[in-house]
């Protein structure tokens, strides 16, 4: 399944297209604060954009990864990313969110992870995922929990590419087949 377009009352979430590297990169990639928590380091140059988004744009259409461009509407202005994909490291599916800093504390990646988290329900069947976040970082653990995210153990966190060592926290959300 392509990765589809989503809409909430405030945002439209749908693919990366090649032109979006500029919005990305000025809004969030070349952040070091947004990359502080995140599995890979902010980027100094333009290029890293336009090599993930290449990165990016090859997994559409794949059955395992769903990558969203994050848009407030009405301007359709480029805020962040959010993602769900099945990670073998689990043997389950995985939730990730980042947004520009300048969107930080709004709700976004509540309200963009519950409409992922309701197509990935109804239209992948699944019934459980997992998140995870730097214990550093309550503001990450505060989404998993709003969406219903609980607790399953502390873990070791590894940031920036491997670089940086964090105590974090695995959280996982099942579903039951009524709530489906």
């Amino acid at each position: 399944m392509i990765t589809p377009v989503l809409e909430t009352s405030r945002l439209r979430l749908r693919p990366f297209r090649r032109e979006d590297a500029r919005a990305v990169f000025d809004g969030w990639e070349q952040d070091p604060e947004v990359a502080r928590y995140m599995f890979w380091t902010s980027h100094q140059d333009i290029r890293k954009t336009e090599a993930w988004l290449e990165y990016e744009l090859g997994q559409i259409g794949k059955p395992d990864w769903y990558r969203f461009a994050v848009e407030q509407k009405p301007a359709h202005t480029l805020i962040g990313t959010v993602l769900i994909y099945y990670e073998e490291e689990l043997e389950t599916w995985e939730v990730g969110y980042n947004f520009a800093k300048a969107h930080w504390g709004r709700g976004y990646a509540t309200e963009a992870m519950t409409a992922v988290l309701t197509f990935a329900k109804a239209q992948l069947g699944i019934s459980q995922a997992a998140g995870r976040y730097a214990k550093e970082n309550p503001a990450s653990g505060r989404v998993l929990e709003k969406l219903g995210f609980r607790f399953e153990k502390e873990i070791p966190y590894f940031c920036n590419d491997g670089t940086v060592l964090r105590q974090g926290v695995l959280c996982r959300l099942t579903w039951n087949k009524t709530e489906r």
